[in-house]
């Protein structure tokens, strides 16, 4: 191993050594870790310039991938260290030169307990068919709210169950114990999301996760599986539930749209959001989660294309049936002196109604803290 490939991995190491969860590689520049949502860097380490960078690109890259980064693609890839664990590697070009963003995967599932997770969430895991939605913006949760969803099945279902996964890439690895696992990587076991969704169907699979539903073809063919009987877990990028059903209303658009909303109304189990909140020590991070349940309201709201808005308010007042908006979340999270008033202010999506619960104590409570 070059001394090159060596200082990479020593980086690495120290990240998944100290639980920080990104790192970050520019040409000329020291590399910079995220920790608890916040970036920092170690004046003692050394920068890696582009023909360093350049190597270690070479040392990532199968043939294909070094052909398509060569012709202007964007690339992602897992990448194993011994004694360090997985990483997700994506390498990209910014002013022409060589840059790096790498995820430490952790090295097994975390659970919906250690999460932090609404209860409600472990009620959308047993359901036999239908789809549930999970959604949050980038480094929020969304990936290990999937991870511990597939972790409950497969420590705690009471029959064995099918889950076949579709990801780009696979993150998190499962050894089968109460579920047989079968994890399938968009462009290594399958072409694309469709296909791997359309080859679940074949492959008599339980419950399909896929961990990105980002346009109209992926959409349509996750309606279609949860239309055939199978329970559907599927992740989209947005910050919050309401932002989520706008574009999946958006990628349809004219005379389709009321088909494609009778047909959600018609699969539609429930849904949820999580913000990662920087917890009071400054040190950790919490999730603050909207959790919207599927019930007759409901029901309408998706049928007849109401504005997603409206969901809040539903949430809202349905509290005894497992729903919250953030800012109950965020109150839960205050009560349990997890976070400071500050920062929970910063995050509310209603800050006044906010101020009311804890002026007045009535919130549902969810006994996460």
């Amino acid at each position: 191993m070059s001394d090159v490939i060596e200082n990479f991995a020593v980086v690495l190491r120290f990240a998944a050594d100290r639980r920080l969860t990104d790192v970050h590689f520019k040409a000329g520049q020291r590399p910079l870790y995220r920790r608890a949502g916040r970036l920092i860097s170690r004046r003692e380490e050394a920068t890696f310039d582009e023909a360093a960078l350049t190597e270690i690109a070479g040392h990532l890259f199968s043939g294909e991938q070094a052909q398509a980064f060569n012709a202007g693609a964007e690339i992602t890839t897992p990448y194993g260290l011994v004694g360090a664990g997985r990483f997700r590697v994506h390498v990209f070009r910014q002013r022409g030169t060589i840059s790096f963003a790498v995820r430490v995967l952790p090295p097994r599932a975390t659970t919906i307990r250690e999460l932090h997770l609404p209860q409600a969430v472990s009620s959308l895991v047993v359901a036999e068919s239908g789809l549930v939605l999970v959604t949050g913006g980038s480094g929020q949760g969304r990936s290990a709210s999937l991870a511990a969803m597939i972790d409950a099945v497969n420590t705690a279902t009471q029959f064995t169950r099918h889950v076949v996964t579709v990801e780009s890439p696979v993150e998190v690895l499962f050894e089968d114990k109460l579920a047989w696992v079968s994890q399938r990587e968009v462009g290594v076991d399958c072409n694309d999301y469709i296909a791997g969704i359309e080859g679940a169907l074949q492959q008599d699979a339980d419950i399909i996760v896929i961990d990105q539903v980002a346009d109209q073809h992926v959409w349509d063919a996750t309606l279609r599986a949860a239309e055939s009987g199978c329970l559907v877990i599927a992740a989209v990028r947005a910050m919050d539930v309401a932002q989520m059903f706008r574009f999946l209303h958006g990628v349809i658009g004219g005379e389709r749209q009321m088909a494609w909303r009778m047909r959600l109304a018609g699969v539609f189990l429930g849904a949820f959001s999580t913000n990662l909140i920087l917890a009071a020590d400054g040190k950790t991070r919490y999730p603050a989660a909207e959790v919207l349940m599927a019930n007759d309201v409901v029901y309408t709201l998706l049928r007849d294309g109401h504005d997603p808005a409206a969901l809040y308010d539903v949430m809202h007042q349905h509290q005894p049936q497992g729903m919250q908006t953030i800012d109950q979340s965020l109150h839960d999270m205050l009560n349990a002196n997890v976070i400071t008033a500050e920062i929970a202010l910063q995050h509310a999506m209603r800050p006044a109604e906010l101020q009311t619960m804890r002026t007045t104590g009535k919130r549902y409570d969810s006994g996460l803290f």
